[in-house]
């Protein structure tokens, strides 16, 4: 783990604080707020002048907040993705039921004697007749799709309200740190200014 440069806060004829880092030393830095140049101790002499907190140690960068975020975003949205692709993608593997032109081109093609026995045959018995085998495994398919789907949608919701509280959690971190940062910049330069 990469160790981060300590920053000194050099006070300012202006009552700001400018940041120097231990490179400057001995060297001449202009201030932010009024821009005048101010002279930089020599090395050993900046070690009494106050250390600005490392902004890495103020906003970690990762933890459970960022992480529930994360996760539970991948989590609704994967599952979400495919709740809406499973019907769609299913259905490539069942024979798709003829559509009307097919159904009359077909009976176009059959000798008028063999459609109107056909008729007959089906005016005796009805048209009722038992499913057949790709019926059926689109059947047991539209079944299995409902429950995954409701399935899938449970777990994008429940990957939702992760995020949401990884989110909470996350900023709830960032403005509890902001805040001990605030106190502490007022404790070190409060007594400074007139």
């Amino acid at each position: 783990m990469a160790t981060a440069e300590r920053i000194f806060l050099l006070p300012c004829t202006c009552s700001a604080r400018v940041p120097v880092t231990a490179g400057q030393a001995g060297g001449r830095a202009s201030c932010s707020s009024c821009g005048r140049e101010i002279d930089v101790p020599r090395l050993r002499d900046l070690a009494g002048y106050a250390v600005e907190q490392s902004r890495a140690a103020e906003a970690p960068r990762s933890g459970v907040g960022r992480g529930l975020l994360v996760a539970g975003s991948a989590a609704a949205i994967g599952a979400a993705l495919l709740a809406v692709a499973l019907v769609p993608v299913g259905g490539l593997f069942f024979r798709q039921p003829p559509t009307a032109a097919e159904i009359r081109a077909a009976v176009a093609a059959v000798p008028t004697v063999q459609v109107h026995e056909a008729w007959q045959s089906m005016a005796r018995s009805g048209v009722g007749r038992p499913a057949t085998q790709d019926e059926l495994r689109l059947q047991q398919f539209a079944a299995h799709a409902t429950g995954v789907a409701t399935l899938l949608w449970g777990l994008s919701g429940v990957g939702l309200v992760a995020a949401l509280l990884g989110a909470t959690i996350a900023a709830s971190g960032r403005s509890a740190v902001a805040g001990r940062a605030g106190n502490a910049g007022q404790a070190d330069g409060g007594g400074e200014r007139r």
